[in-house]
Parts: structure tokens; sequence; C-alpha cells
């Protein structure tokens, strides 16, 4: 049975009438909608009565009302027709969607069951098709797969634009010059203590933070972990980048970093064994400056086993976090790493952190051990999370991204305000008696020399 007008004008006049559609902020759902229960839906599920609302104008109306409109609202994300007025839907709805930008979704609703309309209407343009009574919750996911299925298209569209420009060279991006750049290098003092999953987790909330573009590095160009983790294809560019870096130039960096998301930027390798990798003192220094021109915060995951790629990291390093574990031969390990960065940067500013790549309660050193023995304190812990781990790698995203109130999450969110905190800023809260690395407090300061 046909749907009738919740409201409308009697007689044929009422196909006359055309509806005044207000001033619509850019993003808004317009439904031309025939029947009172529908519409109840609609306002329940997307409109002001819905838990996650979006900004909805409803018209008692159907697709002829929708037709009768010269002009839609600029902006709209999305369309809801109700078909039920009409017998004509196919052409109508294709005429419809002719009419609209491509970054609307047009959803159409109405009575026939009845899969060849279905799928005509899809040939349209039309988004989907939802048939009468409409179940709870169907509406708001049909309309949320929708947008999101602009969303990926207009992204697609961006990017094809953006290869364009860089194919005729129209394209330059650089860095911020009013943000003071920061290279952050993440080591770890043993292998498997999470320093991997600290530096993504880092550049990720960092990213997402400033709202800016971040490039995390993976300078491990044979086992390295963190295209793997994104889910991103492993390159040469690197390898060619350490070999050649006065080839890097704004075309280079554009063609092979790799984007996770809307800020996250990634470059990595991973090189046969076979292929050892000689760098000249300065390289990675000389290879960083080319990526400041486009990237004010840059994270370096360093490789522990490589004493020379380690040393030239923090020599061109800003801020360098040292991750360690609750073992003895993390204690030692660690003590020996902190000598080397004290001098190979003695200008750095250094965060020391146990690893949570395991239970601290089962840990044998505790927290005041590692203190002592490295005579500095411990800037944080990064709190042991194997759900939010396996969750991160299985959507191959960052922990933060994949489970954002994980544990992990939380025991890094001081130090990544630390990194947002200008340089100017630094230690102007630090009350007497405790260092100055860290305006919080929390962050002790650089290791002393021996």
């Amino acid at each position: 049975m046909a749907a009738q007008p919740a409201e409308h004008l009697d007689g044929q006049d009422a196909t006359l009438a055309v509806p005044e559609i207000p001033l619509l902020p850019a993003g808004a759902v317009l439904a031309f909608i025939l029947d009172e229960e529908t519409a109840a839906v609609a306002d329940s599920e997307v409109g002001d009565n819905s838990p996650d609302p979006l900004p909805m104008h409803r018209v008692a109306g159907g697709c002829q009302t929708a037709l009768s409109i010269s002009d839609m609202p600029p902006g709209l994300a999305a369309l809801l027709i109700d078909i039920a007025d009409t017998d004509t839907a196919v052409a109508d709805l294709a005429a419809l969607v002719s009419t609209m930008p491509p970054e609307c979704a047009v959803l159409a609703i109405g009575d026939a069951n009845d899969v060849t309309l279905f799928r005509d209407l899809l040939g349209t343009g039309v988004a989907d098709y939802l048939v009468r009574p409409l179940r709870p919750g169907v509406l708001r996911k049909a309309l949320d797969a929708a947008l999101a299925t602009k969303n990926r298209e207009r992204e697609l569209t961006d990017a094809r634009a953006k290869l364009e420009q860089i194919g005729t060279g129209s394209l330059v991006t650089v860095a911020d010059p009013n943000v003071p750049p920061r290279v952050v290098a993440v080591v770890g003092a043993r292998g498997g203590v999470g320093a991997s999953t600290v530096a993504i987790s880092l550049a990720s909330m960092v990213s997402a933070t400033n709202r800016s573009d971040v490039l995390i590095l993976d300078l491990d160009l044979h086992y390295g972990s963190v295209m793997l983790a994104l889910d991103l294809d492993p390159s040469d560019a690197l390898r060619e980048a350490l070999q050649s870096p006065d080839r890097v130039d704004n075309l280079f960096i554009e063609q092979s970093v790799q984007r996770k998301g809307e800020f996250l930027c990634a470059l990595g390798a991973e090189d046969p064994p076979t292929t050892p990798l000689q760098i000249e003192g300065g390289v990675l220094g000389q290879l960083v400056s080319k990526f400041q021109s486009k990237y004010n915060f840059i994270v370096l995951d360093v490789p522990r086993g490589d004493p020379v790629m380690q040393q030239q990291a923090f020599e061109c390093a800003t801020d360098i976090v040292v991750v360690g574990d609750l073992t003895l031969t993390g204690v030692r390990d660690g003590m020996r790493l902190l000598n080397f960065i004290t001098e190979s940067a003695p200008r750095a500013t250094v965060y020391v952190l146990a690893g949570g790549s395991a239970d601290p309660r089962k840990s044998p050193i505790r927290i005041a051990d590692l203190e002592k023995s490295i005579k500095r304190k411990v800037d944080g812990q990064v709190a042991y999370d194997e759900k939010a781990l396996a969750g991160a790698v299985n959507a191959g995203v960052p922990v933060p991204e994949a489970m954002p109130r994980s544990p992990i999450v939380k025991s890094l969110q001081t130090l990544v305000k630390e990194f947002r905190a200008p340089e100017s800023a630094k230690g102007a809260a630090v009350k007497k008696g405790e260092s100055k690395a860290g305006v919080f407090g929390l962050f002790a300061g650089k290791p002393k020399k021996k």
C-alpha cells in the first residue's frame, strides 16, 4: 500500500505547491518524506532526536516535490527521497541525481520490495534504496555508509588531482615556518620492548593533536615494522635517499612518502638481509633536513642494532625517547644507550619510558631500581595492553586509531602534550630542584655525562 502524505495541501494544488527550503548548513541532509511513520524514523535516527544528530531539514513531500525545486541548497551531504508519489521513479531519480553535485548522496525510500527496481535505481547514481516500513537503525546505517562512500570518492579525486599537480610540477608543499621543527628519535634499549609501537603511536597522536602532517621514518631498512604495522607498502625510496640525499626534492618526497589517514605519513623499506647499507657521516641529517621542507614534525624509528644509524639519528634529533624494559639486561643496555646519547647528542632533550611489551607486575626489576641504576627519573611507563596491540595489527592502523581508549594511548598523552608545547615554553613551570627537560614536571633532564 502506497504511503500517504503526512502534511499535504488538499487536491491537485498540492502537486503545484513548491516548498520553501531555508538556507542549510554545509553537510546537511534534506529529506522529502510522505508518511508520518518514516518521518518519525528520520527524526529519531538522523535529526535532532538522534543520539548522533546531523543537520536535517524535512519536507512533507516526495520525489515530485523534490523535482519541483529549481535550486537545491548548496553543500548538501545527502538527499532522502520518497518515491511513493511517482510511477516513473527510475527516470525521475535519474533526472534528480544529474542536477546534484557529485559529493551529495541520494537515497530513495519506497514501498516496492523489487530487486529490479533496486538495481535500476543504483544505475542512476542512487546510493541505496530502502523499503518501507524501515526497521530500526536501517536508515542511519544506510546513510552513514553512503556518506562514507562519498568521502572516499572525494579523497580519491583529491589524490588524483594531487598526482596531476605533481606530474606538472605545480604542487609545492612547505612546512609552516611559524612552527619550530621537531625531530623525535625513538629507540629501544632492547629488542621487543615496544619502541616501534611507541614511535607509531606518538606520530599518530601528535598528527591528530596538531592537525598537521607528521612523517615517521623507519630507519631499520631490513627488519623494520612500521610499514607492516600501518599496512603500507615498503619501497626502495628510503635506501635511495640515504645513498643519494641530493636527489631528494619535493617531487621525490611526494612520490615516495605514503599517507595513512589525514595527517600521518610514513616511509620505510624491507630490504633483503643480503643487501647491507653503508652510509656516510651526516647523510641522515641531510636527508632529514630535506624532509623538513614539508614536515615540521618527524619521528625516527631507530634500530637498536645499528650504532652508525643510531649516532646519525641522535645527532639530528631535537628529542630522543628511550624505551627500556624492567629486566636486568634492559637496565644494563639502557645505561649504555643513555651514555651513548649523551656523547652523540648533548643538546637533545631525552625522555626515558619503561616499555609496555610485557606485564610490569611480572617484571623482576621495579621502576625504582631502574631509576637508581640510570641515575635519573623515568618519564613514564607505557601501559601493557595486549588486546589493543593485537587490534591495531589486525586493522593495520596505529593503536590510537584502533583503540583510542587504550591505556597505551593514555600513558603517552603527557609526552604528546610536551611535543605540542612551543620550544620557548619548555621548562617555564618547573619547580626549583626539578629537571627542566619538560614543561610538566613529570619529565626528567638529560642523562648526565660520565
